[in-house]
């Protein structure tokens, strides 16, 4: 078996969201005569965190009080850097961007009275890139009644788009989607053998497994599928584990946390001895910590699945080795890795709606920019994005993934390389292309079209 990264880092989010796939910019419902950028909603008065001269963003991101503050802080540092790109480079229409962090703890209570803070101290015109389920869970709704875009939220919770949020979009793949694009896998690879999911006791683990039930019944193969639960303050798999491996199935699917994931990992391979292949969720799928737990040797070979290249890959792909050296201008002092990638692309497919948005900017029309995004394949995305009115959901495809190891490094460092086919759930497959305002090829940040050729060329 063996481990992964996370995803929303490959937006990261191409992988997240992000980006790239976060990055929303370009598509709209077909028109008799062809499409054209959507014009915004007739509005009254001044929009909130809008001047001539600035656009207020937000960020509610784990900082403190959880061990998930290692990537909430890696993540405002890639935002920020990118935005001060941005900024450095006369900003989107003339406006400069100035990004507000605040801390949700990972938390509910807390990430609620961060974002009261952001929206009615700060006057933030938007938020994004928002980080744990139950922060966004516990903000969602305040947001949207006080007309807040809350784009590129860095969680899979179904709930958040069904049904669709007029101001609300996500930047990754949900977990229905997710478990019916590893379901597809699961029958192509292992028809006729037995499949067994640990999922955890919740609406997430449950979500998780119902979608890879789904793919598996999708494709019509003969798969029998076990299910073990596990309640969340469990942190040793061991007995889970046993229990799977004496239902002798061929292929462990986890839905869980990074912790759990590490000890599922250890425990089959050390203390079992059983080498059998683990698929894990993007959620567990955090290669720093599940492989201190799990051991790099033991998790080299771990499936799951990913919808953009990654920050390592700046050999191969030249927008990511641009965003490196950007990095390296703006924020010498912050070290190169997946998550601050991650944040990066997060910035990215803002700096892109804004960009199709226009120069007069309203919250409906970055909505109706967003809405645009047709087929759009950014330059560090495995996969195209493409949203609608009825779509709010910027990743619905993916690639399976193997971690494997570089070990010309110390420690070696782990890769996730993406192999065979895109597995697509897209939802919005009818689209055209909006035509961009005018002066978009003027404003510095990603392009989602090609920059037009100079008359007489």
């Amino acid at each position: 078996m063996k481990v992964a990264s996370k995803r929303w880092v490959l937006l990261l989010f191409a992988a997240l969201a992000a980006a790239m796939v976060l990055a929303g910019a370009c598509k709209e419902e077909k028109k008799e005569e062809g499409a054209t950028t959507p014009s915004a909603k007739a509005t009254s008065g001044p929009t909130q965190g809008v001047t001539d001269t600035e656009i207020r963003v937000g960020t509610l991101l784990p900082l403190s009080n959880s061990s998930a503050a290692a990537w909430g802080v890696d993540l405002s540092k890639g935002m920020k850097a990118y935005f001060d790109y941005i900024n450095d480079h006369g900003g989107i229409y003339g406006r400069k961007i100035k990004l507000f962090v605040e801390d949700n703890q990972y938390t509910g209570p807390v990430g609620f009275e961060a974002a009261h803070k952001l929206v009615e101290q700060d006057k933030v015109f938007m938020i994004q890139g928002s980080l744990g389920s139950e922060a966004e869970m516990a903000v969602y709704k305040y947001l949207e009644e006080h007309n807040v875009i809350d784009a590129w939220t860095l969680t899979g919770a179904r709930t958040l788009t069904d049904p669709v949020g007029h101001t609300r979009f996500t930047a990754l793949v949900d977990y229905l989607t997710e478990g019916r694009i590893y379901g597809t896998y699961i029958a192509e690879n292992y028809d006729g053998k037995k499949v067994g999911i640990l999922a955890q006791n919740d609406d997430f683990g449950k979500e998780g497994e119902e979608g890879t039930r789904q793919g598996i019944e999708e494709a019509g193969a003969d798969i029998d599928v076990v299910t073990e639960y596990y309640n969340a303050i469990e942190t040793d798999m061991t007995a889970h584990v046993q229990r799977l491996r004496n239902d002798n199935v061929d292929l462990l699917v986890f839905w869980g946390a990074p912790v759990q994931a590490g000890s599922v990992i250890k425990v089959s391979q050390e203390t079992l001895s059983w080498d059998v292949q683990v698929m894990l969720c993007s959620v567990a799928a955090t290669v720093d910590i599940v492989a201190a737990l799990g051991g790099y040797d033991n998790s080299e070979g771990t499936l799951s699945a990913v919808f953009g290249h990654q920050g390592w890959e700046t050999d191969t792909i030249p927008y990511i080795a641009e965003l490196k050296d950007m990095l390296a201008q703006y924020a010498p002092d912050v070290k190169w890795n997946n998550t601050v990638y991650g944040g990066m692309l997060v910035s990215a497919g803002t700096a892109l709606t804004l960009k199709q948005a226009g120069p007069d900017l309203t919250v409906d029309s970055f909505v109706a920019a967003a809405e645009s995004e047709c087929k759009y394949q950014a330059p560090n995305s495995l996969v195209p994005a493409s949203m609608s009115a009825t779509d709010h959901r910027a990743a619905e495809a993916e690639m399976i993934a193997r971690w494997e190891m570089d070990r010309s490094t110390d420690p070696p460092q782990p890769k996730w390389i993406a192999f065979g086919d895109v597995i697509d759930y897209e939802s919005t497959t009818d689209c055209m292309t909006p035509t961009p305002p005018a002066g978009y090829f003027d404003q510095p940040g990603p392009n989602a079209y090609p920059t037009p050729t100079p008359t007489g060329q």
